[in-house]
């Protein structure tokens, strides 16, 4: 047995100093190597418009257009949102942004970020989700007085606001709300439909109705009562970023 043990280690040495070299199919290569940097970039978004261009979004409020070319070296401001976004707090400010499936045609995009305001001596908490146009006279330009507010949510906490915006393969927007902060979801909001804080909420922006700028798919879980209509999934701790499957239209979320 000792023998055993001798031969085991000296093999784990052996297999230590050896160098062991890795074969790979991908590599890292910096894909805009002439670009400036960004501060606090949240995103990278494809308006799917047949012009090959990329919008990178900044925590703070800014929102970026650039060719989507290596040999890219500058920027143009596509939207400039510094005053209607919080600009302190880790988990505030401008999170999320998708394109409407049409946008080639209609200009619309949609737009989720945080915002304070000060009630009672206190800063109170706000997530908002909002509908832009851009410009139709340039299309590296989108319009701040074209905002259309879809809904508001008051935040108890400042914290796990969400933030991630998609379109489905059914045309719904899906929204990723966040519990409401601080730790452990005091609040219980992930677990109370009634609630639409901590959900993925599933909404149709095109055909408004009901007293709100959007309606209620049919298929949503509560479309027909015993939650909030707007829910499609709970339980969601921060859904701050999912992705969807481009084959199967799967929506997947950490």
């Amino acid at each position: 047995m000792k023998k055993f043990h001798k031969l085991l280690f000296l093999l784990l040495i052996v297999m230590t100093l050896t160098p062991v070299v890795t074969f790979s199919q991908y590599k890292m290569v910096d894909a805009f190597p002439s670009l400036h940097s960004f501060s606090y970039p949240i995103e990278m978004a494809n308006a799917n418009d047949g012009t090959n261009r990329l919008f990178i979004l900044q925590q703070r409020g800014l929102i970026y257009v650039i060719n989507n070319s290596p040999s890219v070296n500058a920027s143009k401001v596509f939207l400039n949102l510094a005053s209607k976004v919080s600009q302190s707090g880790n988990e505030l400010g401008l999170l999320g942004m998708a394109f409407h499936p049409d946008y080639s045609n209609n200009g619309y995009f949609y737009i989720y970020h945080t915002f304070d305001s000060v009630i009672s001596s206190s800063t109170t908490y706000w997530s908002r989700l909002s509908r832009y146009t851009v410009s139709s006279s340039n299309p590296d330009s989108a319009l701040l007085s074209s905002q259309y507010i879809m809904f508001t949510l008051r935040q108890p906490y400042s914290n796990h606001n969400g933030g991630c915006l998609m379109f489905g393969a059914d045309g719904y927007l899906y929204a990723g709300t966040g519990d409401g902060g601080s730790g452990g979801d005091p609040n219980a909001n992930a677990q109370n439909v009634n609630v639409l804080l901590g959900k993925i909420l599933r909404i149709d922006i095109n055909t408004p109705s009901g007293g709100n700028n959007y309606s209620i798919p049919p298929t949503n879980p509560f479309a027909g009562g015993g939650g909030a209509p707007e829910i499609y999934a709970i339980g969601m701790r921060n859904p701050w970023r999912f992705t969807r499957d481009a084959v199967t239209g799967t929506i997947y979320c950490g």
